[in-house]
């Protein structure tokens, strides 16, 4: 388990989320994601908001706002306003022009500086973001300049200037590059003045025509900003047309049977055209990846299918689409056909459903494996009992201090009722005119309608603290099974050797069920060891479903972990993953609660992780040896909110 880390620099999860959820605000996409890159860029292809890492080693306001600047500019301003094939149309004129570089950055920044004054008019509230970003790049432009003509990169320096007199901010044009800037001046001021990509565009091939006279100037070597990858884009949208092709059946070949007896009616106006559809067999010599497939009867490739008819199936895929689009008629007597066939219509048209990940898109190549606890060996036994003996004293204050707590609601009586008793407060008869003078007693309450399931986190960095939570599992164990309310315990991890893009192996050892919580021996909890990831959002989100399942009223989902989520191909999106799991059980009815086992100091980072993950329903033990201290308060709190 570690921090989600970028260029050696921590990023605060919970600002990640917040940068997510504004991304996917502004730009209409339910799953654009954000990611810390060297630049700022959309990748639209992918859903991706790239948001650059130049904001880094700045404090703490100026990063936040400076990263949400890109954002704005990226997932508002990019995504609508922003002609891509423009863009790249024109860096392709670019390609073999000496200046290459020079052209695209003023073509990317013109844009840019096109795109914020859309952003700042149609929404006032990025004001103040990209105040501050302007202020900050005119800090770092000036020093940019200054560097560039010390080390005599004269386009260098000349692009600082054009960024810093459009900010407003003026400095000396390069000497080499005067005679240069005076005819691209009057082009520089329509940059600022156009309206579209194309404007842009058009300006920046006259400025190629005139910067290529002067081949005395060397080409930028800095690369300020960037632009989505054409080939990536063109990749994805092939991709999706074949798709479509595939469903549409445009891309399938015709077979001998269409070319040998339909070959010399073409020339009849009259003949009606004709539809085939290419079919494939085990001798098929070019299979095609198409929707349509059907079985010959012959096993040669002639021009004549089978004399027998296969019988048609309701599960076809041939049929599909007909099923899909089928529609029940408001006139026919047919109501029994009439319903299956709405049935198998809501069966298969459901695009969305095949879709839909229930428990997370990031999970959804995930397979799930029970272990049952296995009989405990006589090793087993005795550390239990040396672990049951040292937490004794623990699980007797608890259930002392939860039995008179019990015994005194049951029987302390209820006042200033209408009906019941008569009190001892006969005063209020003259004083009130609506007096309560009665009382009457509680109701007695057998049992607590209560049920726990604990989740252990069995990750490979547990190693050295899996005896101290064996601690703290037993002191749970004990004290629930001693207060007669039915619970779980539950170790997950995810076996990173097994795990691969298709498939993500994820463990759940039950040491403690619910059908023998009551009366088992605690000795398997001392089965749950040290294993490799921990995928804590799929974890939580099957234990709440599990949990959901039980008849109690009150339901408590505790989960003890000590890091951030770590599996594959999970770790930039574990802690959100995570926030929403907790977020989706506790809306269940759950009450969803985390324990953060520490490696002996509690850092600001940690507590933020917990914060971003739980909200305020967590609890962060220094160490692991402290945790029996901190869980009995939890267990306090959480018992006697079930009274």
């Amino acid at each position: 388990m570690k921090f989600l880390v970028f260029a050696d620099t921590k990023i605060d999860s919970f600002v990640h989320m917040q940068l997510i959820d504004l991304s996917r605000s502004l730009s209409k996409v339910d799953k654009m994601d954000v990611s810390f890159s060297y630049h700022s860029y959309l990748e639209r292809s992918s859903g991706i908001t790239h948001v650059s890492q130049f904001w880094n080693p700045y404090p703490r306001d100026i990063q936040l706002e400076g990263w949400k600047s890109d954002v704005y500019l990226r997932s508002y301003g990019t995504q609508f306003h922003t002609d891509d094939h423009v863009i790249w149309d024109t860096l392709n004129k670019l390609k073999s022009h000496p200046h290459r570089e020079f052209l695209k950055q003023v073509l990317l920044f013109a844009e840019d500086y096109r795109l914020e004054q859309i952003c700042v008019n149609g929404r006032p509230g990025m004001m103040h973001a990209f105040k501050l970003r302007k202020e900050t790049f005119q800090v770092h432009y000036n020093r940019e300049y200054r560097k560039h003509i010390q080390q005599k990169r004269t386009l260098d320096a000349l692009f600082c200037h054009i960024i810093l007199l459009a900010n407003k901010r003026f400095v000396a044009v390069p000497q080499e590059t005067q005679e240069l800037y005076q005819e691209l001046r009057s082009l520089l001021t329509k940059l600022t003045t156009a309206k579209s990509t194309e404007d842009i565009a058009a300006i920046i091939t006259e400025m190629a025509a005139i910067t290529q006279k002067h081949l005395n100037l060397n080409d930028m070597k800095t690369a300020y900003r960037s632009f989505s990858d054409q080939s990536q884009q063109s990749k994805t949208t092939g991709e999706s047309e074949q798709n479509f092709d595939d469903l549409t059946r445009n891309n399938e070949t015709q077979t001998k049977k269409t070319i040998t007896k339909d070959e010399d009616s073409d020339k009849d106006k009259d003949d009606k055209e004709k539809e085939s559809h290419s079919s494939w067999h085990d001798e098929t010599s070019d299979p095609q990846d198409s929707f349509l497939q059907m079985d010959l009867d012959q096993g040669t490739n002639t021009d004549l299918l089978g004399e027998g008819a296969r019988e048609a199936e309701s599960g076809d895929a041939v049929f599909g689409s007909v099923q899909t689009s089928a529609k029940r008629t408001d006139n026919n007597d047919f109501d029994t056909q009439n319903e299956h066939e709405a049935e198998t219509d809501n069966n298969q048209s459901g695009s969305d459903s095949a879709n839909h990940f229930p428990y997370g898109e990031v999970n959804k190549n995930v397979t799930e494996h029970f272990l049952p606890a296995k009989p405990a060996t006589l090793d087993e036994i005795a550390q239990y009992d040396e672990y049951n003996q040292e937490i004794a004293p623990f699980v007797s204050q608890l259930k002392q201090n939860f039995l008179k707590t019990m015994e005194h609601k049951r029987t302390a009586p209820r006042e200033d009722l209408h009906f019941g008793r008569l009190g001892k407060k006969l005063t209020r008869l003259a004083t009130d005119k609506n007096p309560r003078l009665f009382r009457k007693k509680q109701e007695s309450q057998q049992e607590l309608d209560t049920t726990f399931t604990l989740l252990v986190d069995c990750s490979a960095s547990m190693f050295n603290k899996m005896e101290e939570t064996q601690k703290g599992i037993v002191l749970f164990h004990e004290t629930l099974k001693a207060l007669r309310i039915p619970h779980s315990v539950v170790g997950f991890w995810e076996d990173a050797a097994d795990a691969s893009t298709n498939d993500q192996p994820n463990y759940f050892h039950e040491v403690i069920s619910y059908r023998n919580s009551l009366h088992q021996s605690g000795a398997p909890i001392i089965q749950l060891e040290p294993q490799e990831d921990n995928r804590d959002g799929y974890s939580i989100r099957r234990m709440g479903e599990e949990l959901a399942k039980r008849p109690e009223q009150q339901k408590i989902l505790l989960v003890f972990s000590d890091g951030e989520p770590a599996a594959f191909d999970y770790e930039s999106h574990g802690v959100l993953d995570t926030h929403e799991a907790v977020t989706r059980t506790r809306k269940l009815g759950i009450e969803t609660i985390g324990m953060f086992i520490a490696n002996g100091e509690i850092t600001e980072e940690e507590e933020k992780l917990m914060q971003n993950i739980y909200g305020p329903q967590n609890v962060v033990v220094p160490s692991a040896s402290e945790l029996v201290d901190y869980l009995m308060p939890v267990l306090r709190k959480l018992l006697f909110k079930s009274l």
